[in-house]
């Protein structure tokens, strides 16, 4: 997840919130300050500030730098309250003037989002994303999203993303009733399958991702959403400023870990962060075995080579 500093500018409240943000998955990072002068020092891209510091014409100078503010008062942003509570209400006032911040979907929703992707088109990629929403369905409910194109994977004749997407801008029903309209069961899986060309995916812009998930997680049971994602830019950014944890699949060699240090650059140059900490890089092993929604391969998909090479990741 990307890592954004928290400039945090109050005595009564200022260790308490920022302990709490040490300690939650959201990529905020505190920056405690004494003064407006280590605040902007700071350059954090987020400034909290209690009323007893705030002064309009430092509030001038620091937003000139870049820094959005936001006010700690019981006007604006009360202070006293839960500290979950407070950083949701952080969440919900930044969202209403248009700054980004990381984790705003896992904050506001408390439920995870993982994307999957690989800058060189690994061949595995949608066996490795099925594989782990399976495990990861056993223990939690779970709802696997495939942006890719029809690679055989999926039976012919389905309802897909494309879809999905096109019920969900109707708006004409919740997106509880849409999804029951058009999900696969796999086992404890429900997925939605992807489009047979990207072709049918050309028009939609990062938003349009990020505005359905914002959906799915507001209006439906599920606690995990999985993304096997293609590589357009414009979905990985708006997708990785969300999500809990993004897996960047590679092979062995140096056209692949060419393609992947591009996809690095690309996002630390759009997120303006130097450290991607929600992003893993998977070096991936030579894996056999047949990979298909097939109902007979159920158990091999649960139990064989990329099942093993996944439980292992999800414990370390």
């Amino acid at each position: 997840m990307i890592q954004a500093r928290v400039a945090i500018l109050d005595t009564e409240i200022g260790h308490g919130l920022s302990t709490y943000l040490l300690h939650h998955p959201l990529g905020l990072t505190p920056v405690l300050c004494k003064n407006w002068e280590e605040l902007r020092a700071s350059k954090g891209d987020l400034a909290l500030v209690g009323s007893a510091y705030w002064q309009d014409e430092e509030v001038a100078r620091t937003k000139k730098e870049g820094i959005a503010v936001l006010q700690m008062d019981e006007a604006h942003l009360t202070p006293y309250q839960p500290a979950d509570q407070l950083v949701r209400s952080i969440y919900q006032e930044v969202l209403e003037q248009n700054i980004h911040l990381p984790g705003a979907i896992t904050a506001l929703h408390e439920k995870e989002v993982v994307a999957i992707c690989s800058p060189h088109g690994y061949d595995l990629q949608t066996g490795f994303a099925v594989v782990y929403s399976l495990i990861r369905a056993e223990t939690v409910r779970t709802l696997c999203l495939d942006f890719t194109y029809y690679n055989g994977f999926y039976d012919e004749g389905q309802e897909d993303v494309g879809d999905l997407f096109y019920e969900a801008h109707k708006q004409h029903a919740s997106m509880h009733e849409v999804l029951h309209a058009m999900i696969q069961q796999f086992g404890p899986l429900d997925y939605v399958p992807p489009v047979h060309t990207q072709m049918d995916l050309e028009d939609l812009t990062g938003e349009d991702i990020t505005g359905l998930l914002q959906r799915i997680l507001q209006e439906s049971e599920y606690k995990l959403i999985v993304l096997n994602l293609p590589i357009r830019p414009k979905f990985l950014r708006a997708v990785y400023g969300c999500c809990s944890r993004m897996y960047s699949l590679q092979r062995e060699g140096s056209l692949y870990e060419r393609a992947q240090n591009r996809l690095l650059e690309d996002l630390r140059s759009e997120c303006g962060q130097e450290e991607l900490s929600g992003l893993q890089v998977v070096p991936m092993p030579a894996i056999g075995g047949s990979f298909s929604m097939d109902p007979s391969l159920y158990e091999a998909l649960l139990f064989g080579e990329m099942a093993s090479f996944v439980r292992q990741l999800l414990e370390e």
